[in-house]
C-alpha cells in the first residue's frame, strides 16, 4: 500500500512538472554572460498536397502567436509575427527578439499557425499537424553563434480544394 501511495505521488510530481514546462515562457531567459534577453526563432517547412502529390511553396507565410504577459505573469494582449515568406524547399523562419516587447513583458503559450499561400492552385489551408488549430512551441535547440532558442514545427500543408472541419 504504500509503495502504491509513494509510486502516485512520484507520478503526480513528475506530471505537474510536465504542464508546467508546457506554459513556459519563451522571451525571458537571460544570457547568463551578459544578461541580456534571449531571442527566439521558429522554422518550419510549407507544403501544398494535392491528390497523392506533395510539393514545397515558395513565398507562403506562416504566422506565430503567443500571448503577452506581464512580469507578474498576468496574460495582457496576444502578439503575432509573420514569418518571411518560405523559399524554394519551402522553408520558413520567423523571430521575435524580447526588445520588440515593452520592459517588463514577455511570451507566453506560444503557437505556429498557416498563413498564406501564393499558389491559387494549393491555397486551402489544412489542419494537418494544426496549420489551422495552431501548433505549439515546445522543443527548442540553442544556438550559441546566433545566440537564440530556435523551434522547430512539424510541416503545414495547403490543398488544392477546401477542407471542412
Amino acid at each position: 500500500m504504500a509503495v502504491r501511495s509513494f509510486s502516485f505521488a512520484a507520478s503526480l510530481i513528475v506530471f505537474s512538472s510536465m504542464i508546467i514546462a508546457s506554459v513556459a515562457d519563451y522571451g525571458n531567459d537571460a544570457n547568463p554572460e551578459t544578461g541580456t534577453l534571449i531571442p527566439i526563432a521558429v522554422e518550419g517547412m510549407i507544403m501544398c498536397k494535392s491528390g497523392d502529390k506533395t510539393y514545397p511553396i515558395q513565398g507562403a507565410k506562416a504566422r506565430i502567436t503567443c500571448v503577452k504577459t506581464d512580469d507578474k505573469g498576468k496574460e495582457i494582449a496576444p502578439i503575432s509575427i509573420l514569418s518571411n515568406p518560405s523559399d524554394a524547399k519551402g522553408y520558413f523562419y520567423a523571430s521575435l527578439h524580447p526588445s520588440q516587447l515593452p520592459m517588463g513583458r514577455y511570451v507566453t503559450k506560444c503557437k505556429g499557425f498557416l498563413h498564406s499561400s501564393p499558389v491559387h492552385a494549393c491555397d486551402f489551408p489544412t489542419d494537418e499537424n494544426k496549420g489551422i488549430r495552431g501548433q505549439s512551441l515546445h522543443s527548442f535547440r540553442f544556438v550559441a553563434d546566433k545566440g537564440l532558442k530556435l523551434y522547430w514545427l512539424k510541416p503545414f500543408f495547403f490543398t488544392s480544394e477546401p477542407t471542412f472541419y
